[in-house]
C-alpha cells in the first residue's frame, strides 16, 4: 500500500479525466510531464467528471499503484483551478473521506 511517510508530493489533476482509462493510459499521461524521479514515491489524483470517483497512481521501487475510490452519497470537493495542483498529506487524507480541502497553500504561494 501506498507509504505517506515515503511520499514526496502529492499531484491533484483538476481537469476531469475518463475513468475507463487503465495503468498504461494513466503512466503515459504521467511521464508526459514528469520525469521517473520525480515520479518515484509520488502520488497522481485524476478525478471523474461527475466527481464521483477517482484513480490514484503511484509508483515505488517494488512496482506500480493503481487505486480507485467511489463515492456513493457525496461529490468530491476540489479546488477551481485549470491546473496541476500539489497538495499536502493532510490535504489528501480531507479529500479521500470526501471532505473539501482546507488548506490550498501550493496554490496561494505561486499567486
Amino acid at each position: 500500500m501506498i507509504d505517506l511517510n515515503r511520499v514526496k508530493t502529492i499531484h491533484l489533476y483538476s481537469k476531469a479525466v475518463d475513468m475507463r482509462m487503465g495503468m498504461n493510459k494513466i503512466e503515459m499521461l504521467v511521464s508526459l510531464s514528469f520525469s521517473p524521479l520525480e515520479i518515484l514515491h509520488s502520488v497522481f489524483i485524476f478525478v471523474s467528471k461527475n466527481k464521483r470517483q477517482l484513480k490514484i497512481y503511484y509508483e515505488d521501487e517494488y512496482g506500480k499503484w493503481l487505486l480507485i475510490n467511489k463515492l456513493s452519497y457525496t461529490l468530491y470537493v476540489l479546488p477551481k483551478s485549470n491546473e496541476t495542483l500539489r497538495i499536502s498529506k493532510a490535504d489528501l487524507k480531507e479529500l479521500l473521506k470526501g471532505v473539501a480541502m482546507i488548506s490550498m497553500r501550493e496554490k496561494m504561494v505561486s499567486a
